[in-house]
């Protein structure tokens, strides 16, 4: 994935959509896994910061639950819901997805990043799976279940150079910034998410 000597190519344009929708980062925020983002990019906006995961063993953790179901967490209790390369670990995305927009307030917002490609090599800790990729088309349907077309904004990120060096991991560092900026759309590598609630 390119850590090895730097960057892996995909927090580009992750990083990228967060900065686009920092201003959503606000009040009740929760994030998966930890709060880099909800920190980096909600900063004094952010009033409230939980960090969910399943894993019992992250200390970091101030949730712990499956987000298939979000027991414990209570409706309506965020106002942003940051979730990043997560859901293609979730064997049920409806599940997820339901549940992620229950604990959102009216007006509040789900930031979801997901891969359409990318190499799978167990890197990540109790993970029971690798189920999906997400394409456009599949997250307009998956989502769309469930939030209504105008409050979503779906955009897919990609060209056959950053595939082939996700493919070879190679570092963000390694690769010419302008590069990155053109989108293929025959070649999309992951799909960014904004839904509204």
């Amino acid at each position: 994935m390119g850590t090895d000597r730097g960057t892996p190519v995909d927090r580009f344009f992750i990083e990228r959509f967060l900065s686009r929708h920092a201003h959503r980062i606000r009040d009740a925020v929760l994030e998966v896994k930890d709060g880099r983002y909800t920190t980096r990019y909600g900063g004094t906006r952010v009033t409230r910061s939980d960090i969910l995961d399943v894993n019992r063993e992250n200390k970091d953790a101030t949730i712990l639950a499956d987000i298939r179901d979000l027991n414990g967490i209570p409706d309506e209790a965020y106002d942003c819901f940051i979730i990043t390369q997560v859901f293609q670990y979730v064997d049920d995305l409806d599940a997820a997805i339901r549940a992620s927009r229950r604990v959102l307030k009216a007006g509040g917002c789900l930031l979801v990043t997901a891969p359409t490609l990318g190499k799978l090599d167990g890197q990540e800790d109790n993970v029971v799976g690798n189920y999906w990729r997400l394409t456009c088309d599949s997250a307009r349907y998956l989502f769309g279940k469930h939030f209504p077309p105008e409050r979503l904004e779906i955009q897919a990120w990609g060209n056959i150079l950053v595939a082939t060096s996700i493919l070879q991991g190679l570092a963000l560092e390694e690769i010419a910034r302008r590069k990155l900026e053109y989108f293929d759309s025959r070649f999309p590598c992951g799909v960014t998410i904004c839904a509204i609630k």
